[in-house]
């Protein structure tokens, strides 16, 4: 379905790949991980686009999830990660948060992120700077969707823990380049 999506419009489609989530290993969604599936790119005006399917090396029911990602010029971005708070999640991060290998971090002025996201980085203040009150907004407006993202130089990822039926996958990269948009804004 997404080959048909692809040729209707102007992406590139291939139905497993090794290759093209290869050299984003480095990023926490991607532990373990050995290949795209359903694949669809597009690499245009300086930006490359990627929605593509993958096994979730945790999971014992082969269990995939859709990715977005986006590398372009315009970003430039510290390593950081976002993933959406829970109780559960926030007593974890209470028992093990100090001893994380990237530290965890908060917003003095800003409780409704603080209560939405779980943010981690290294470079708090780089973090600081990028994610910005416009940012934070509109982070805030997508706490339902389980939205998490993560971010490395010219490439943000961003996905919602599950998987995309192919007619949204191009909702996806339509949001991608909100995204971009909204990362980039007064640059």
């Amino acid at each position: 379905m997404r080959a048909d999506i692809a040729e209707a419009s102007g992406f590139k489609y291939t139905k497993e790949s090794a290759d093209v989530l290869q050299g984003y290993s480095h990023f926490e969604t991607f532990t373990g991980i050995e290949c795209g599936y359903d694949v669809l790119v597009s690499d245009s005006n300086g930006c490359w686009r990627c929605v593509a399917d993958y096994m979730i090396a945790a999971s014992e029911d082969n269990r995939r999830q859709t990715v977005c990602m986006i590398r372009s010029k315009l970003l430039e971005l510290p390593h950081f990660s976002i993933q959406p708070a829970s109780w559960f999640s926030r007593q974890i991060i209470k028992l093990v948060g100090k001893r994380a290998a990237v530290s965890f971090f908060e917003y003095p002025d800003d409780a409704d992120f603080n209560n939405a996201y779980h943010l981690q980085a290294a470079d708090v203040v780089a973090v600081q700077a990028v994610l910005t009150n416009e940012v934070r907004a509109y982070l805030k407006s997508q706490r339902g969707r389980r939205f998490c993202c993560e971010a490395d130089g010219q490439t943000l990822l961003f996905h919602t823990r599950s998987l995309v039926r192919p007619q949204k996958a191009l909702d996806m990269l339509d949001e991608s380049l909100e995204i971009l948009r909204v990362f980039t804004l007064g640059r």
